[in-house]
């Protein structure tokens, strides 16, 4: 897997690029390669705006560039569902990917697995957590949504403060209560 790292390490710096711009959704940062060259390159950069590996495909399809048999680098496992964008999963198997890498599994229920399983179904080879902390440490704020249903600062409103001694300032941040 070490020749994964270098491709999952700029998928991250692409993810971050979303960093405040696509909550509640998750940072996602996508690179596709062949035989050692970048074809293209994608993040999720806005709320409802297309998914990382859909701006990579964009980028590929406008410039005549063709994927099959590449490899697709995706730092959260592929959308599975059609909501305000269509399946990545679709776009990956419509484009003759073969192999996908991913470092973390959505834990969106609609997802969780799903994705993979279908590109795997489809004869995709997936290759599974590559370099997973960092890319598990991107999304720990959707993660943390997405498995209790409260963004972080509600959790500190309704759990820490009575539990802990917490007060919520203004700004939603969580203070402790000093007396």
């Amino acid at each position: 897997m070490p020749q994964y790292r270098k491709y999952m390490t700029q998928a991250l710096e692409l993810a971050h690029k979303g960093a405040g711009w696509v909550n509640p959704n998750p940072l996602v940062g996508t690179v596709v390669v062949r035989d050692g060259e970048i074809l293209a390159a994608g993040y999720h950069d806005r709320y409802r705006g297309p998914h990382a590996e859909r701006m990579a495909f964009d980028y590929a399809d406008k410039h005549g560039i063709d994927m099959h048999g590449a490899t697709v680098i995706d730092t959260l496992e592929p959308c599975c569902h059609v909501g305000s964008q269509p399946a990545c999963t679709d776009l990956i198997l419509s484009h003759g990917i073969t192999r996908v890498v991913v470092g973390s599994i959505d834990p969106n229920p609609i997802v969780a697995g799903k994705g993979l399983r279908i590109l795997e179904e489809n004869g995709v080879e997936v290759v599974y957590d590559v370099m997973r902390a960092e890319c598990d440490a991107i999304n720990r704020h959707f993660f943390h949504y997405i498995t209790t249903g409260m963004g972080v600062r509600m959790f500190f409103w309704t759990v820490m403060r009575p539990v802990q001694g917490f007060s919520c300032i203004a700004s939603g941040f969580a203070s402790p209560v000093i007396s």
